[in-house]
């Protein structure tokens, strides 16, 4: 499959420019390495600063539509969740924009609708968040030790959906991101990537 023009859809890891489309200059760009092995890359553009990102993405004539890096690296890549669902990913990217534009207190309500939504879509949607939380667990989804996490995530969320004299700072607000992208890797990207995995053995050849 060639270059899709989605990806073009991204934050500019130069200037931080955010949910904007760059602009693409050229796309299924071959490149050889010295074992012969074919690589793919598209150039495109930033429209504020003007200065180039590079995406190496899968190749025009094969399987699967994805990229396998971008160059420069954003600094908020260590953010980026693979196989999570449309229903969860929503307001995790919700929570980034508003976090990197200074908002805390709307990042951490974002977070606990978050957790909500990762909760329910796995068939948990308990009235009371502390009880999803616990049947999170319960059921296995993740382990006893992200209990404390789960409930600083909520109780962060809390605060920042109150109005009173508390407020969350940027700090705290982070922590909680850190912590929700801990979760999200364990329930969506590691088992996503297993069953990648597991596909992939199924087409090769036995010992």
């Amino acid at each position: 499959m060639p270059w899709t023009e989605r990806h073009a859809f991204r934050d500019c890891p130069w200037c931080g420019l955010t949910n904007t489309r760059l602009t693409l200059l050229t796309a299924d760009q071959a490149i050889t390495d010295k074992n012969g092995f074919h690589k793919y890359w598209a150039t495109l553009g930033c429209p504020a600063c003007g200065n180039a990102v590079l995406i190496q993405h899968t190749p025009p004539h094969g399987g699967g539509d994805g990229i396998y890096q971008v160059v420069p690296k954003s600094e908020h890549a260590e953010d980026a969740i693979k196989h999570l669902p449309d229903d969860v990913e929503r307001y995790y990217i919700d929570a980034l924009r508003v976090l990197r534009v200074g908002v805390p207190d709307a990042a951490a309500v974002q977070l606990r609708r978050t957790l909500e939504a990762a909760a329910a879509h796995y068939g948990i949607k308990e009235k009371v968040l502390v009880k999803s939380i616990e049947k999170l667990i319960a059921d296995g989804h993740v382990t006893q030790s992200f209990g404390p996490l789960l409930h600083h995530i909520r109780a962060v969320g809390n605060v920042g959906a109150h109005a009173s004299d508390e407020r969350v700072d940027q700090e705290t607000a982070g922590r909680a991101l850190r912590f929700t992208t801990q979760l999200l890797r364990n329930l969506f990207e590691v088992p996503g990537e297993l069953e990648e995995l597991k596909k992939e053995g199924q087409g090769s050849d036995e010992d």
